[in-house]
């Protein structure tokens, strides 16, 4: 899943080589980076970030909920542009 590292205090996110906070850090991830996570247990996610792959406290990551702002109307509009286009394109290829 997709999440976002957002620590509490803005800096970065410390990647670790095991899920121990006494495990080497293999790299510190920016607050704010869009990461793909695997949880492990309550505690420690999996990720990747730079080519490196450890672990991170779960508690510093948040799910990335995308929502569409595309409303019905905007909907119809693009499928009636659509209808107009191909019915174009139909008329120069007969």
């Amino acid at each position: 899943m997709t999440v976002q590292v957002q620590t509490q205090n803005g800096g970065t996110l410390n990647l670790r080589q095991s899920t121990s906070t006494s495990s080497a850090i293999l790299a510190q991830i920016p607050n704010g980076t869009r990461i793909e996570a695997e949880k492990v247990n309550d505690t420690w996610s999996k990720v990747t970030y730079n080519n490196k792959t450890g672990f991170v406290v779960s508690k510093y990551l948040s799910d990335i909920t995308i929502q569409s702002t595309v409303t019905k109307a905007d909907l119809q509009r693009i499928y009636n542009d659509l209808k107009t286009a191909l019915s174009t394109i139909e008329s120069i290829l007969k």
